[in-house]
Parts: C-alpha cells; sequence; structure tokens
C-alpha cells in the first residue's frame, strides 16, 4: 500500500496479517486509508537521548476495524499492549477532566480490539 498526503512524505507499507518481531504501532494519526493500522520498527541507533527514528523502509499496515480509534489511543506513546496496560496501572487514579483520565479512559476502550490482532512475540 502507497499512502501519498499533500505535505507529507510518501510512505510505502507492506501489508501483513500479524505484527512482527520488533514492530509496534506508528502512532501517525490520520494519515492512513481507513481501517489500516500502521507499524513500524525503530532504529537501533538513535540521533539523540531520547529519540524516537525509525526504520522507514521497513514500514508495514495491519487491517483490523477499529484502526482510528487505536491510532487516537497510542497519540501519547502507548504502542503496545503492555505499554497500554503499564499507562492504565500508573494514571488509573487520575483526575477526571485531566489529560491522563481521558487517555486511560482511550485506552481500555481499545484494549479489547488491540488483544484481536496477532503479535508475533511478547510485546516490549
Amino acid at each position: 500500500m502507497i499512502v501519498s498526503e499533500v505535505g507529507y512524505p510518501t510512505r510505502t507499507f507492506q501489508i501483513v496479517d500479524s505484527v512482527p518481531q520488533g514492530y509496534e504501532i506508528w502512532s501517525i494519526g490520520k494519515h492512513m486509508p481507513e481501517g489500516y493500522l500502521p507499524l513500524c520498527k525503530i532504529k537501533a541507533q538513535q540521533p539523540s537521548l531520547g529519540g524516537r527514528e525509525i526504520e522507514i523502509d521497513t514500514l508495514k499496515a495491519i487491517k483490523i476495524n477499529g484502526a482510528e480509534k487505536i491510532l487516537e489511543a497510542t497519540a501519547r506513546g502507548q504502542s503496545t499492549i503492555k505499554k497500554m496496560e503499564t499507562y492504565i496501572k500508573r494514571y488509573k487514579n487520575a483526575k477526571p477532566g485531566t489529560r491522563s483520565h481521558a487517555q486511560v479512559r482511550r485506552i481500555e476502550a481499545v484494549l479489547p480490539i488491540m488483544r484481536q490482532i496477532k503479535w508475533q512475540k511478547e510485546e516490549n
């Protein structure tokens, strides 16, 4: 699949049936065709401490109902089930009206969808 949007670089995604080992959800917002979840692999060498560059030539996508909701929930870096569960544990008592409380609710709503995805290995 080739995704091209005015003002953004064109990206090529290989369509897969499961998330390959070493991949996570690439939180790129609404820049994917409906129903497709973008997947990326983080580069082993980062340009700076805390860097998050990805391997652009290895992008993949998986078709799943609810992809748009998952992308919303991964917007704050919760790109795997384990990261989502960790976030919920950390912020489960966040006060209503806060960003953390809203994010916990988004994650809770998509976890059942996330669990439908086949992951080729235990996530990080």
